[in-house]
C-alpha cells in the first residue's frame, strides 16, 4: 500500500481506492483524468490561455476550467465536439483489464458473485 508516500500521479489514488470503488467508478475516474489532461495538454501547446482557448472552441472559460479540473463527465459527444473544434481525431481504445489493478478488482467481483 502507498501509505508513507507522496502521490505521483491520480493512477496511484486510483489504485489506492479501488478496493472501495466499483470497478467501472475507477474506469470512470480515469478516462475522465486523460480527457482533462489531453485537452489540457493541447491548450497549452497551442500557447493559449484559457479564455482564448474557449473563445477558440466556442465554449465559455468556466466550462474550459472544469475539464481542466477533471469537473466535468464527458459524453462522447462532448469530446467529439472539442476534437473536431480542434481540428483532431480521438482514437478509444480497449485493453485487457486483467494486466491492471482494475482487472484485479473486477476479477475479485466475479469470483464474489461466482460464489453465491
Amino acid at each position: 500500500m502507498m501509505s508513507d508516500k507522496e502521490y505521483n500521479t491520480s493512477n496511484d489514488l486510483f489504485n489506492l481506492f479501488e478496493d472501495f470503488l466499483d470497478p467501472s467508478d475507477v474506469l470512470l475516474s480515469k478516462l475522465m483524468s486523460q480527457t482533462s489532461v489531453a485537452i489540457t495538454k493541447e491548450r497549452i501547446k497551442r500557447g493559449m490561455n484559457q479564455s482564448d482557448f474557449a473563445e477558440y472552441i466556442k465554449a465559455s472559460p468556466s466550462l474550459v476550467s472544469r475539464w481542466e479540473q477533471g469537473d466535468y463527465n464527458f459524453s462522447l459527444k462532448k469530446i467529439s465536439e472539442i476534437a473536431a473544434a480542434l481540428g483532431l481525431d480521438v482514437n478509444i481504445s480497449f485493453c485487457n483489464a486483467s494486466l491492471s489493478r482494475v482487472g484485479t478488482a473486477i476479477s475479485k467481483e466475479k469470483k464474489l458473485l461466482d460464489a453465491k
